[in-house]
């Protein structure tokens, strides 16, 4: 009797051990059907898989956090961030999550929220580039020009090829009066990215602050060669040919601009041409 009972509770034993593994396995199942639905846009059905895989198993981590970031694109933002709180309860190492709930604080305007959220984020993986990033752009947008050098700084240890943030850190560098360090980033930035047009636009302002004219106009011609339609273009190169005396040539410019209705070319041309 004791060997019978010993097989029955062996077997039934395996049939919960075979019950449960099946339970996850369903769970996964409909998490990576999720995953297909997302990778084909198709956010609807990947939201359903993802609630499914979630109510199969409430300890799935992933699955809080696929869905969340699904509600988020769905402009869900409550439900997202419930989502990535969910994810963090499960996983409070997961530094993408804190991430992503600090861009849902920045977009419904939790100033204290996103900061906390951001700082954690990087606390936890000091090379999470959208994080670092992120907390660069932000100190620029509030004015904080200095400090926001040292997190440009930090995003090119990360990735040295990324032209916005050599372009980003140049316009800091230029507002706090530093126009060769400046200069220095805009080149960087048009080596990386020859085709920008703001690039050439950005140096040529730099240059045309330590009177640098001829260099400025050169930068400029390179920009009106990309985008021969950009009516400042020709109102800067005007400005620039005025600053070397070259009245016909600026004019000109200043005419070419007004043709293109440029707000201001009216007054150039009135105050320098007539």
């Amino acid at each position: 009797m004791n060997r019978l009972f010993k097989i029955s509770i062996t077997l039934l034993s395996l049939s919960w051990l075979i019950g449960c593994k099946s339970h996850e396995n369903t769970a996964e199942l409909h998490f990576n059907k999720g995953n297909e639905y997302l990778f084909s846009s198709d956010l609807d059905n990947a939201k359903k898989e993802y609630e499914t895989a979630t109510t199969l198993d409430t300890g799935y981590w992933k699955a809080y956090y696929e869905l969340g970031g699904v509600l988020q694109m769905q402009g869900d933002f409550l439900n997202a961030y419930k989502c990535f709180t969910k994810t963090l309860l499960l996983k409070p190492d997961f530094a993408l999550a804190y991430f992503n709930r600090a861009s849902l604080d920045e977009a419904i305007g939790d100033e204290k929220g996103f900061k906390k959220d951001l700082e954690k984020a990087i606390e936890l993986k000091k090379d999470l580039f959208v994080a670092v990033f992120s907390k660069a752009r932000t100190t620029y947008n509030q004015g904080n020009y200095q400090e926001a050098i040292g997190y440009f700084t930090d995003v090119l240890k990360i990735r040295s090829d990324f032209y916005v943030a050599y372009s980003l850190r140049g316009s800091c560098k230029f507002k706090t009066g530093d126009i060769d360090g400046a200069i220095s980033d805009f080149t960087e930035e048009i080596k990386l990215m020859p085709n920008n047009v703001m690039g050439f636009v950005n140096r040529s302002v730099a240059y045309s602050e330590q009177k640098k004219y001829w260099e400025a106009i050169t930068d400029i011609n390179a920009a009106l060669d990309i985008n021969p339609t950009w009516s400042q273009g020709y109102i800067y190169r005007g400005i620039y040919r005025k600053a070397t005396n070259q009245k016909d040539s600026a004019c000109y410019d200043f005419a070419i601009a007004n043709k293109m209705k440029n707000p201001s070319a009216q007054e150039y041309i009135k105050g320098y041409c007539n």
